[in-house]
């Protein structure tokens, strides 16, 4: 008799709705989301994120101005992404702070995915567990080449490469003394921190 209350009971027992990318897109097509709300999925789950600060715009914006600057002057084929969407797979949509992408994203039609960005960064201050524990992971199982965490509590930049399922095999702690290598250029975090 037990047996057989345990799986009604697994059975009826609420579950979350999951949602999809073109489900979220057409929620926003019809007014239920607000344009300038940006929601995340995780999971098929709706994540509103969280308003950004001053001291966070004013690294997003440092680091815009640095890449940009960088692919310029060197002439390379790369794209400064700000704040726009990035997928795993269909239920999963992330929104980095900067995504650098090969100029040829623009040949996709859709949403690019985080195997396509040659470097993802999430600049983080009251997101940090978020941006750790929630999103990096999805970063590590869609194969990312290399993340960036820039933990503005701490003053450090975290380099996350060579993902494995749902983690980073390589992490390579920075303080805002030290240079980080992009492009093959060194960038002082001083400039960014």
């Amino acid at each position: 008799m037990s047996a057989i209350l345990e799986r009604s009971s697994k059975k009826s027992a609420p579950k979350p709705y999951k949602f999809s990318i073109n489900q979220l897109k057409k929620m926003y097509e019809l007014g239920l989301i607000e344009p300038e709300k940006k929601i995340e999925l995780i999971n098929g789950e709706l994540v509103m994120m969280t308003p950004i600060g001053f001291k966070h715009m004013k690294v997003v914006d440092k680091l815009n101005k640095l890449f940009n600057n960088l692919i310029s002057e060197n002439n390379l084929p790369y794209v400064v992404s700000v704040q726009n969407p990035i997928k795993k797979n269909n239920k999963e949509l992330l929104y980095p702070d900067i995504a650098i992408y090969p100029e040829k994203i623009y040949q996709k039609e859709e949403i690019p995915d985080i195997k396509d960005a040659y470097l993802i960064i999430e600049v983080s201050d009251t997101t940090l567990e978020y941006d750790k524990n929630v999103k990096l992971p999805i970063y590590a199982k869609g194969k990312a080449r290399e993340v960036w965490i820039i933990n503005l509590k701490e003053k450090i930049v975290e380099k996350y490469t060579n993902p494995s399922g749902k983690l980073f095999k390589d992490i390579h702690i920075y303080k805002k003394d030290e240079e980080i290598s992009v492009f093959e250029n060194k960038i002082n975090l001083a400039e960014i921190l």
